[in-house]
C-alpha cells in the first residue's frame, strides 16, 4: 500500500472516532439512567450505603457497554460517512480512484477490531459482572429497611418476624408514645403488649433491635386454658425485635446461570446435559426391549392379558413417559445454552454488520445530520433486536436451530447493507 492509501486509511479510521465516542457516551447515559430509575425504589427502600448502590450500578455497566458498543459503531458510521458525504469528501475521494468497498475498508477494520474485543469482553468480564450483580441484588432484596419510626406513627409496622408494632406518637429524640405490640407465639395465641411510652435501642456490635418501653401491661390467653385471660403490668420491659436490616449481608456463591458463564463452561454443560439425555434414551429402550422380549419369548404363565404382565406393562410406559420428558428438558437446557454461545458471538459480529450497513447508508443520507443518523441507528438496531429476541424465543422452544436464531438477523441486515454496497459502487461508476 502506497503512503497515500495509508494516509487515506487513517484519516477514514480518524472520522469514525469522534461519532463512535459520543454515541457510546450518549448511548451509555440513557442505559444508566434506565437502570437507575428501575433500581432507584429498591436501593432507597432498603436503606443500601451509596457506596453498595455504586457498585451495583458499575456491575451494571457490562451489559450495558456490550449492548452499546454495537450500537455506537451503527451510529459512528452513519455520521462518518454522512459528513464526508455531505461535505462532498466522498466524490473527491471517488475522483481519485477509490472505491466504495475502499472507503468502507478502514471502517471494516476498526469493527472487527472492536468485534474481537467485544467477544473477550463478553466471555470473561460480562459473566463475572453479571454473576456480581445478580448476588448483590439478592443481598439488597434481603435486606430490610433501615428501622425508622419518625414517619410511621399511627402505621402498623410487621418489618420484625413474628412482631407487629403500632405507635401513637414518635418526638425527635426518638421516643415513641402509646406502643402497641402484637408478638405471634408458637402457641397460635398472641401476646400483646401495651406501653405508654419507650425508645428504640440498637445493640453494640449487632444489628439487633430492642424496645425500651415504660409503663405498660401485658396481655395474654392461658395456654391450657384458652377461656382465661390474663394481664400482667410492667414499669419496664426490654423486648427484642430481631435484626434490623442495617447491615448488608453479602452472599458467596458458586452457581451460576446461562448468563453468568463463560463459552468453555455452557461447552462443558452443553456436552452433559446431551450425554445425560442420551443415557436416558438409552435406559428407556432397554426397559422397553427387556419388556418385549419377556412378552414375547417368555412363555409358560407369561401373557400378555395375564394380570402381572399389565401391571409390568403400564409401569414402564409410564417411566418410558416420565424419561422420555426427562430427556426432552435436558435438550432443551443445552439448546438454551448454545443460544447464549451463539449470542456471545453473534452480537460482537454485529459490529462489523452495522459497519456493512451503516457506511452505505450514511453515503446515501449525505446532508441528514446527526439526528437522521440517530433515528436511522435506531430504527435499524430495534429491527435487529426484535429479530435477535424472537430467534432466542424461537431456539428456546426448539422451533429453530439456535444458530439460526442468532445469526440470522446478522445475515440479514449484512445482506441489505451488500445490496446497498453494489447499487452504490453502480451508481458512481
Amino acid at each position: 500500500m502506497s503512503w497515500r492509501g495509508m494516509i487515506l486509511r487513517s484519516y477514514l479510521i480518524r472520522e469514525q472516532i469522534t461519532p463512535f465516542l459520543f454515541s457510546f457516551s450518549v448511548i451509555m447515559f440513557l442505559l444508566v439512567l434506565d437502570t437507575i430509575l428501575q433500581q432507584v425504589d429498591m436501593i432507597l427502600g432498603r436503606g443500601v450505603d451509596w457506596e453498595v448502590a455504586l457498585e451495583l450500578f458499575f456491575l451494571h455497566t457490562a451489559w450495558q457497554v456490550a449492548l452499546a458498543v454495537p450500537m455506537s459503531v451503527l451510529a459512528g458510521s452513519l455520521m462518518a460517512f454522512g459528513r464526508l458525504s455531505g461535505d462532498n469528501e466522498i466524490i473527491a475521494m471517488r475522483a481519485l480512484g477509490v472505491s466504495v468497498m475502499g472507503l468502507i475498508t478502514p471502517a471494516l477494520i476498526s469493527g472487527g477490531a472492536l468485534a474481537l474485543l467485544l467477544v473477550l469482553f463478553n466471555d470473561r468480564v460480562l459473566p463475572e459482572f453479571n454473576h456480581r450483580a445478580r448476588l448483590l441484588t439478592m443481598d439488597i432484596q434481603r435486606k430490610q429497611p433501615t428501622v425508622a419510626f419518625e414517619d410511621r406513627a399511627g402505621i402498623l409496622i410487621d418489618d420484625f418476624r413474628d412482631h407487629q408494632i403500632l405507635i401513637g406518637e414518635v418526638d425527635e429524640r426518638a421516643g415513641i408514645r402509646d406502643v402497641v405490640i402484637y408478638k405471634y407465639e408458637a402457641t397460635g395465641y398472641p401476646l400483646t403488649v401495651t406501653a405508654e411510652e419507650g425508645e428504640i435501642r440498637f445493640a453494640e456490635g449487632s444489628d439487633d433491635v430492642f424496645l425500651m418501653l415504660r409503663q405498660g401491661e401485658i396481655h395474654r390467653l392461658d395456654d391450657e386454658k384458652p377461656d382465661l385471660f390474663v394481664t400482667g403490668a410492667f414499669e419496664k420491659l426490654t423486648l427484642k425485635l430481631g435484626e434490623g436490616g442495617r447491615k448488608l449481608s453479602r452472599t458467596v456463591s458458586g452457581y451460576r446461570n446461562d448468563r453468568e458463564m463463560d463459552i468453555g463452561s455452557m461447552w462443558d454443560r452443553v456436552r452433559t446435559y446431551e450425554s445425560d439425555a442420551d443415557s436416558i434414551v438409552q435406559a428407556s429402550s432397554g426397559r422397553w426391549y427387556a419388556l418385549i422380549t419377556q412378552a414375547v419369548f417368555g412363555g409358560g404363565e407369561t401373557r400378555p392379558e395375564h394380570p402381572s404382565d399389565v401391571i409390568a406393562f403400564r409401569r414402564v410406559a409410564g417411566r418410558l413417559s416420565s424419561d422420555a420428558t426427562l430427556a426432552s428438558h435436558k435438550r432443551r437446557q443445552a439448546g438454551r445454552l448454545r443460544v447464549e454461545i451463539h449470542k456471545k458471538l453473534s452480537i460482537p459480529a454485529a459490529c462489523l454488520v452495522f459497519v456493512v450497513v451503516g457506511a452505505p447508508l450514511g453515503i446515501r443520507v449525505r446532508r441528514g445530520g446527526g439526528a437522521t443518523g440517530a433515528a436511522l441507528s435506531v430504527g435499524f438496531f430495534l429491527l435487529y433486536w426484535i429479530f435477535l429476541i424472537a430467534g432466542e424465543k424461537l431456539a428456546d422452544r426448539a422451533v429453530v436451530p439456535p444458530w439460526a436464531a442468532m445469526w440470522t438477523p446478522n445475515l440479514l441486515l449484512a445482506g441489505v447493507g451488500l445490496i446497498l454496497i453494489v447499487r452504490l459502487s453502480s451508481r458512481v461508476r
